[in-house]
């Protein structure tokens, strides 16, 4: 059997019955149609999309082996492992987007967020625009347009509204957003480098408000 296939389950397993019995006679097949042989034990385990896996042994251990039913379950698992296979091809990454000199000069920078797509407590993550870009069906992705220079009162209106409407796409976004994020005052603002006040007088080179 694939172990990456084992370690796919094993990876979107929220529950594991250990001890959960031992196979009777003719009541389990192998990925090759083999019989089972009695009294192995074996554990199972409960995906979050609501499937179940039986494995050999009371609890998971590298030499554990998927097991079916003798009725319906092999065909079952392929129709699963089908919709896997499509959906774990590409792991996404946490990268952060670093704007450039051309994003201040504009004014805007645009984030990529990802969040695992079957689990709505999984962590939301800021991924690259690649990324974005590619047939990910295992993750909810969304690209939020933030304003990072100008009046800091605009910019704050600005992203509050931009925040807001993205996280009502995918909840929790706004608590790992702030509006100031990346802000940088303006070059003319007369607030120290430390402040994230972006003014239109004066003479010193505004501070950069920071990353949240």
């Amino acid at each position: 059997m694939d172990k990456k296939f084992i370690n796919i389950i094993t990876r979107n397993s929220f529950e594991v019955i250990k001890s959960a019995g031992f196979t009777k006679k003719d009541e389990f097949i192998d990925i090759n149609d083999n019989k089972i042989a009695e009294g192995i034990p074996y554990h199972i385990h409960r995906t979050r999309d609501k499937q179940e896996f039986y494995m050999t042994s009371a609890q998971h251990e590298t030499n554990s082996i998927l097991i079916f039913k003798e009725k319906g379950g092999l065909s079952d698992f392929y129709r699963y492992k089908s919709l896997i296979d499509k959906k774990s091809e590409i792991y996404l990454q946490e990268t952060p987007t670093i704007p450039t000199e051309t994003d201040y000069e504009n004014g805007f920078i645009t984030l990529y967020f990802a969040r695992q797509a079957n689990d709505e407590n999984a962590k939301i993550f800021e991924i690259s625009q690649n990324d974005f870009e590619l047939q990910t069906p295992f993750y909810e992705k969304i690209a939020l347009e933030l304003k990072i220079t100008g009046n800091e009162d605009n910019v704050i209106s600005f992203n509050e509204v931009a925040i807001e409407t993205i996280d009502a796409l995918l909840p929790g976004l706004s608590l790992i957003v702030s509006s100031l994020k990346h802000y940088r005052g303006s070059r003319f603002s007369t607030s120290s480098p430390s402040s994230t006040s972006g003014g239109s007088t004066g003479g010193s080179s505004g501070g950069g408000g920071g990353g949240y």
